[in-house]
């Protein structure tokens, strides 16, 4: 017990010094702790090193640019994803799977993950929003999908209606652990929602005492296909407490790699079966699936099961499946020891942003039609994937290295994949979805009110709802400040000085943020605020992309002075000070004293590295955390590709318009166009790229051509 106690931060010693009262107010707190309160992961397990994160039930936001974004998710979007889910079938599959329909059996293997992550929003946002018709609804889908279960604690409707006895079988291909790792996901939310009298963890451990039953040490050596059930089962077991589920992610993170089966030896490609030949009698469509499947079953690198996760250095396959899984190794680390894991998630953290990154933070180029990773610095514009389930896995493994390393810099990648990798998923009205962001689009796109594969609406459901939990991390007294948004935070810090933290601010469309501490007595720690590569000429930590050197009109150049600290209205001396991307303020905190942290918001202009052969000759823009955009909508180009950006110090100004698209901030600047007419100047406008395809459609480019005018003729010298 003493040592659970300790893993939340209370010294024991101390207490015992204390007195009876204050031990028996600890007593209570702590049983207040363990009955379910909202802070709950304060009483699980705690990492063995690293920082612990604020979850996002300790942060309200208040207004700004994220409170309308998750009232939305919370009114429109989740019940809109559960509306079209319903209607597919994913609710009456777990009915017949309970023998209370008579219906068809609807979708594929996987088809309950969808459903699993739309319930897991549904938790999250309930934590933020109590009325409405949600909470019921929610509720009875999920006992619907309980009552499916089987006595053993199998629970995926597919395989409980049909070959049941092919349950654990081709686990390549089938996704089996996959369902799991969602319904475990959201189960755990269901729990924080409702405390330890909740049916879905319940029904959650059996599921995962099932699993536990049939893959680990001297039973059976397996993975799935599609990694995600590894960073479910850490969930699981910080929400239990039980060591098992750890020891039995770790067991599938190990296991890939190796040739599976009953015993783990090492993968010998020589030794993989050939497939069968192809029944060329079969239909079109059949062909079409065998043909892939045969593909899927190569051991190629698609799934991460080419070799073992430590000899693992570079990117490759599936991006999804790959963030993923890097999330979970990056749990591991903090949640025990995993010689090697370090080593190889830094070695492939290095190549993703330093080589195979876009600049809105996605992820997967689809160059071998897996929706994945491609070559170093292939990454083209039109044709880029970048799926939307790409990005919001991009957030959660960046979230994670930026737990376990406490340096900005995995945060700088978060904010960028949030931004503009996520938000680009969805229209601004919460009802309308992409599957696929490219950069570029030579007709423009047009979102879609659902998607049959509906793995993407359904991520972009229970990902909005947790983005107060990147906010705010904690370590030995102090607290890392790692997005800025306008909110009120209650923390915890050492599990026993409570602090409230309100932010004030305007951000991303301003870099001005009002922070006021409230603490009930005053007390020592370090407020650690993060300073955005991008204030610092870097648009991501890497080489990859780089800010115009030249310093123009515009604010295009270098800053002098990135950013400006002051406290309680004095100027911090040597405010430029900055440790691992954080500006490291300590001192003794009292009620009522205020940060102001004014970042400077100029227009950046960017050029990719020069191996990126995409963007040769061209600029992008950015604006703080924002990439910019060009529409052809209100330009006088049939196209962005007919513009010719005007050189560094030509004119540029921005403008914030409240009425255009929810609310934005727009950067005007010169160009040349190519019309009818010829080559005309022409002011032209740049909307943020995640609001891109809201208004109709029409051509899009991020990159843009830059206008290099010919060298003047010298004169003769006489």
């Amino acid at each position: 017990m003493e040592a659970r106690l300790e893993m939340i931060g209370f010294n024991i010693g101390n207490w015992q010094r204390t007195g009876m009262k204050k031990l028996l107010s600890f007593i209570f707190l702590v049983a207040g702790l363990m009955a379910g309160c909202a802070n709950l992961f304060a009483a699980s397990p705690a990492p063995v090193r690293g920082l612990l994160e604020v979850s996002h039930e300790n942060v309200e936001f208040r207004g700004g640019f994220w409170g309308p974004r998750v009232k939305i998710a919370n009114e429109v979007t989740i019940p809109h994803a559960l509306d079209e889910l319903e209607k597919d079938g994913h609710v009456t599959n777990f009915d017949k799977a309970a023998g209370k329909f008579d219906g068809p059996l609807k979708g594929h293997h996987a088809f309950d993950s969808d459903l699993h992550k739309v319930l897991e929003g549904a938790f999250l946002s309930l934590k933020h929003f109590t009325e409405g018709p949600l909470r019921e609804r929610a509720e009875a889908i999920l006992a619907r999908v309980v009552a499916a279960q089987k006595t053993d604690g199998f629970l995926i409707s597919y395989f409980i209606v049909k070959d049941f006895e092919k349950r654990w079988q081709d686990m390549r291909l089938e996704h089996q652990l996959y369902n799991a790792g969602h319904f475990f996901e959201a189960a755990v939310a269901h729990q924080r929602l409702v405390g330890d009298k909740s049916t879905a963890l319940a029904a959650a451990r059996r599921f995962a005492d099932n699993v536990d039953a049939t893959f680990g040490e001297k039973k059976r050596y397996d993975v799935d296909g599609h990694e995600e059930v590894e960073l479910a089962l850490i969930k699981l077991y910080r929400a239990t407490g039980e060591r098992r589920y750890l020891d039995l992610a770790r067991f599938f993170l190990d296991e890939r790699g190796y040739a599976h089966g009953t015993e783990r030896k090492p993968f010998d490609p020589k030794n993989v079966p050939p497939e069968p030949p192809i029944d060329l009698s079969l239909s079109d469509k059949e062909i079409h699936r065998a043909q892939f499947r045969a593909v899927l079953m190569r051991r190629n690198g698609r799934m991460q099961d080419h070799k073992p996760i430590i000899e693992q250095t570079e990117a490759v396959g599936h991006a999804v499946r790959a963030a993923y899984l890097y999330s979970a190794m990056a749990d591991m680390v903090r949640f025990s020891e995993a010689p090697g894991y370090e080593k190889a998630l830094d070695s492939i953290w290095q190549d993703v942003v330093g080589r195979k990154m876009y600049l809105t933070g996605n992820i997967g180029t689809d160059q071998n039609q897996d929706e994945g990773f491609g070559d170093p610095y292939l990454l083209p514009n039109e044709s880029a994937y970048c799926e939307t389930c790409a990005a919001v896995a991009q957030v959660l493994w960046q979230h994670r290295m930026s737990l376990l390393k406490a340096d900005a810099k995995y945060a700088d990648v978060m904010e960028l994949a949030l931004y503009n990798g996520v938000l680009s998923g969805v229209s601004l009205d919460g009802k309308l979805f992409c599957y696929q962001n490219p950069l570029s689009s030579a007709e423009g796109n047009v979102r879609k009110p659902w998607i049959g594969l509906s793995c993407c609406p359904t991520n972009i459901t229970r990902i909005i709802p947790q983005v107060g939990g990147l906010m705010y991390a904690l370590g030995k007294d102090e607290v890392f400040v790692n997005l800025y948004a306008a909110s009120e935070a209650k923390i915890q810090l050492n599990g026993n000085t409570p602090i409230k933290l309100k932010q004030e601010t305007e951000y991303p469309w301003e870099g001005r943020v009002k922070l006021t501490v409230t603490t009930e007595k005053p007390a020592e720690f370090s407020i650690n605020l993060r300073i955005p590569s991008w204030a610092q000429c870097h648009p991501v930590p890497s080489d990859l992309y780089t800010i115009d050197p030249k310093l123009g009109r515009g604010g295009t150049g270098p800053d002098s002075q990135s950013f400006y600290l002051k406290i309680n209205g004095k100027r911090l001396v040597e405010d430029k000070r900055i440790l691992d991307g954080y500006r490291h303020i300590k001192r003794v905190w009292k009620a009522g004293d205020v940060i102001e942290l004014d970042i400077s918001m100029k227009i950046r202009r960017v050029h990719a590295h020069e191996k990126v052969a995409e963007n040769k000759g061209k600029v992008a823009l950015m604006r703080g955390p924002i990439v910019y955009c060009v529409e052809a909508i209100e330009q006088q180009a049939p196209t962005p590709l007919n513009l010719y950006v005007e050189p560094a110090g030509a004119f540029s100004r921005t403008q914030h318009k409240p009425d255009l698209l929810g609310g934005v901030t727009v950067i005007e600047y010169s160009a040349r166009v190519t019309n009818e007419l010829g080559v005309v100047n022409a002011l032209v406008q740049a909307i943020p790229y995640y609001a891109w395809g809201n208004r109709g459609k029409s051509p899009m480019a991020v990159w843009l051509n830059e206008y290099n005018p010919p060298a003047k003729a010298t004169e003769p010298k006489k």
